[in-house]
């Protein structure tokens, strides 16, 4: 707009910025959400998480003349001053009455030959009320949590599947108390031949995953040894199967310090004891069973895995963080392809359980973890150093404590010896 304007035709609004008296009108007047995206490997999309309101800016255009009924044209240079102070403001507002908060930018016309002045003024308010940050959950406590909330899903969505494989006559056989030492089979005998089938292809089952880890012992002291599971029938196979998946865990604990050979290779044992099922599922003994008892395995080797890798990732930013020589640190697409072999799995499962949403809480869980490690771990910088030097120095010189030297080494695989530290080092931005 030209500077020469013509106050008379003016529609202006009154206010008060740092208790100077404004003449002005409102060219924007903001509210914004601030919403993180998050995406991962392989797949479409992203994850969208509503971090709450961004500052609320308003712009206003602020206009002084000198003439007979009033002399405010000098009063644009007071207000000019106020970028000095970094104090909050007063900004009475003739729509929202007094707000707090700081000027962020002011752009100026003025033409002292005719005496007038207009400012576009950007003024951004301060957060109201005290900051509540709300206190955020490891990975391995929330996918622990979403691990106990899906064994009670399962157990209701296979109590469901069983009563749909079986006569509804025998729906009784779902409930009935079972003892713990005695077979399955010999205790459904009050039921018809097609739910004693029914039962005796399940044993068959039952007896290859138990089969596959039979001299591992369960850990007492782990998640699965606190889940109590009802004496019955669907109690049986659900927990037949979360105690022969953990000893199958169990069988990996060499390969824990080498996270990304971990995953890996119990994802093909995984992936073995599903085939073992199907080829039992071919068979006449396996039949009557089959559908049920392959969609369960696969959702408890994916809980399963969700809950490995859970731990998992929790040691390695443990071990990132102390710089553990023993441990070695997954970098970022370690950890992008880990991540995407435990989604796979929960994905598939997520197919033919789409009621457990404790699997989506799962995959969001650890999503989330893997997006945070990537924030921080990719806020590196490379630099050339053109002699060699001890990687400590290489800290101090670029003012990080020595004692990320550790973390440095682990990142910046192709130094052979932490005392000659030479060519193109990546060390975290400060």
């Amino acid at each position: 707009m030209a500077l020469d304007f013509d106050q008379t035709s003016l529609d202006l609004d009154h206010g008060y910025l740092n208790d100077l008296f404004i003449q002005m009108e409102t060219i924007e007047d903001n509210f914004e959400k601030a919403i993180a995206r998050y995406d991962y490997p392989y797949a479409d999309g992203a994850d969208l998480e509503d971090m709450g309101q961004k500052a609320h800016t308003i712009r206003v255009r602020c206009y002084f003349w000198d003439d007979a009924e009033q002399q405010t044209y000098a009063d644009h240079k007071t207000l000019l001053d106020s970028l000095a102070t970094q104090d909050l403001l007063d900004f009475v507002h003739p729509k929202y009455g007094l707000l707090k908060g700081k000027i962020e930018s002011i752009a100026v016309m003025h033409d002292d030959s005719i005496r007038k002045a207009s400012l576009d003024i950007s003024f951004v308010e301060q957060m109201r009320g005290a900051l509540n940050v709300a206190s955020s959950q490891s990975v391995l406590s929330a996918v622990e949590d979403a691990y106990l909330t899906g064994q009670d899903q399962q157990l209701n969505t296979l109590a469901y599947d069983i009563k749909a494989a079986i006569p509804t006559a025998d729906a009784g056989a779902v409930t009935k108390i079972l003892d713990a030492d005695t077979g399955l089979l010999v205790q459904m005998q009050e039921f018809s031949g097609q739910a004693r089938v029914f039962v005796g292809s399940v044993e068959d089952y039952l007896a290859i995953s138990q089969a596959v880890a039979n001299q591992e012992l369960s850990p007492l002291n782990s998640l699965q040894a606190t889940i109590i599971y009802a004496d019955n029938l669907p109690g049986r196979i659900l927990g037949s199967h979360s105690s022969a998946v953990e000893k199958i865990a169990r069988l990996f604990d060499s390969s824990w310090n080498y996270p990304r050979q971990f995953i890996s290779k119990l994802n093909d044992a995984f992936d073995d004891l599903q085939d073992s099922y199907v080829d039992l599922g071919e068979s006449v003994s396996g039949q009557s069973a089959s559908e049920t008892m392959t969609k369960h395995l696969q959702i408890t080797c994916a809980q399963r895995l969700a809950l490995e890798a859970a731990a998992i990732y929790a040691a390695d930013e443990q071990a990132f963080r102390d710089g553990d020589p023993d441990f070695q640190v997954m970098n970022i697409r370690e950890l992008e392809e880990t991540l995407a072999i435990v989604r796979t799995r929960i994905e598939a499962a997520v197919e033919v359980a789409r009621e457990m949403d404790s699997l989506k809480t799962m995959a969001a869980a650890l999503l989330t973890q893997i997006n945070s490690v990537r924030l921080e771990r990719e806020k590196m910088i490379a630099v050339t150093l053109d002699n060699p030097m001890p990687l400590h120095l290489v800290c101090l010189k670029y003012g990080l404590p020595y004692t990320d030297a550790e973390r440095l080494l682990k990142v910046n695989r192709n130094i052979q010896n932490p005392n000659f530290a030479d060519g193109e080092v990546f060390v975290y931005a400060r």
